[in-house]
């Protein structure tokens, strides 16, 4: 907002510092609202995650796919924006029939749902600009040609993408409702085993080591980590 409508002309280290500030102001509103109702800081750190959830389309719009426009992913997320509000706890403020968590799925997956759909339709039927297309383009080459795996990391693309799906899904997604009783019975707590803890619990442990491992392989194995050459991007923009 600050760089488009307030400053267009702001310099690189302008802009940063107005972020910083504003990172600082957002930051010292938390501390406020956490020191005055932990139920708040509670429902806020969930919409948090929710709300953040919603910007997978423009990353996936710049690193992958070129079919979303600006205009399908700016209304996308705002749709995205409202659906979570609506299907979270915040429904109350509403009155919404249906409450919080429709079906029993996350306002996460409702947001991403209605973003995602949104941003498909409105990039279909709003199409830009051959010069748009053509920056776009330029745009998706040049992360291409920086950041692109070598031939023997694309040989693990499979291997790392089923490793990260097994982790969203079974460890903190649909299927992680398998640890509810895998090790011992939830309702009989001098049954726990091992180590006197729920069988949920269990689970969860056992998968953040397992989520731990993924972003090793992800950061190392697949580069992920890796900084970029300055080198590298100047050669590609001169």
């Amino acid at each position: 907002i600050y760089a488009k409508y307030i400053s267009p002309d702001a310099s690189d280290s302008n802009q940063k510092n107005i972020g910083r500030l504003f990172v600082v102001m957002v930051a010292g509103a938390a501390l406020i609202v956490a020191a005055n109702s932990s139920q708040a800081i509670v429902m806020l750190g969930g919409l948090a995650v929710a709300y953040g959830f919603q910007m997978y389309p423009a990353l996936i719009g710049i690193c992958y796919y070129k079919g979303f426009t600006t205009k399908g992913v700016v209304y996308g997320l705002i749709v995205g924006l409202i659906a979570v509000t609506l299907t979270d706890k915040t429904s109350a403020w509403f009155g919404v029939p249906w409450g919080a968590y429709p079906l029993t799925i996350h306002s996460a997956g409702w947001g991403i749902f209605f973003n995602l759909l949104t941003t498909f339709s409105v990039s279909k039927f709003f199409v830009e600009s051959n010069a748009e297309k053509e920056m776009k383009e330029k745009k998706h080459q040049l992360l291409q040609a920086v950041t692109g795996l070598s031939k023997e990391r694309k040989k693990k693309v499979k291997l790392a993408w089923a490793l990260t799906l097994f982790w969203f899904l079974v460890g903190f997604g649909p299927f992680a409702t398998i640890g509810n009783d895998l090790f011992s019975n939830p309702n009989s707590p001098s049954l726990w085993a091992p180590f006197g803890l729920p069988s949920l619990w269990v689970w969860q442990l056992v998968f953040l080591g397992y989520g731990i491992f993924v972003m090793w392989f992800l950061a190392f194995h697949m580069g992920m980590s890796e900084p970029i050459d300055p080198k590298k991007v100047k050669r590609q923009i001169t």
